[in-house]
């Protein structure tokens, strides 16, 4: 289908035979943009599962390390009290923590947040509950 565009008005054959219907199109684009805009805010997690900062997440992996090598050598002090044989079971049980500190903080480090799907299939909190009581 040829387009013949008059000079003076600007306008082509097409606008005039089909109406309004670019002011139309032009409406449903605004209103597809905006349902975007209100789906995207609605997709975002809630502050409470939003992802921790990088010094949250470091001092979490620091204390998963130090727990293991403290109980580690807790376990190894307190077998070592009781069967009186001091440097064997706190040497033996200090490296187990040691490991032990590494896997967790390995396993912690590999830990992914919730994807948006996840947290939409987890039930919201009700406060109405709180105030009830």
């Amino acid at each position: 289908m040829a387009r013949s565009v008059d000079p003076k008005a600007g306008k082509s054959e097409t606008d005039e035979k089909f109406g309004d219907i670019s002011a139309r199109l032009h409406d449903l684009d605004s209103r597809l943009a905006a349902e975007r805009k209100q789906t995207a805010k609605a997709e975002k997690p809630p502050v409470q599962y939003q992802g921790a900062t990088d010094y949250s997440k470091g001092y979490r992996l620091v204390s998963e390390f130090v727990a293991g090598v403290l109980v580690g050598a807790l376990v190894g002090y307190g077998l070592d009290y009781v069967f009186h044989t001091l440097p064997l079971f706190l040497i033996i049980f200090l490296l187990a923590g040691f490991g032990a500190g590494i896997l967790n903080m390995s396993r912690a480090a590999n830990r992914t947040p919730p994807t948006a799907e996840e947290l939409a299939k987890m039930p919201k909190p009700n406060d109405d509950e709180d105030e009830d009581k």
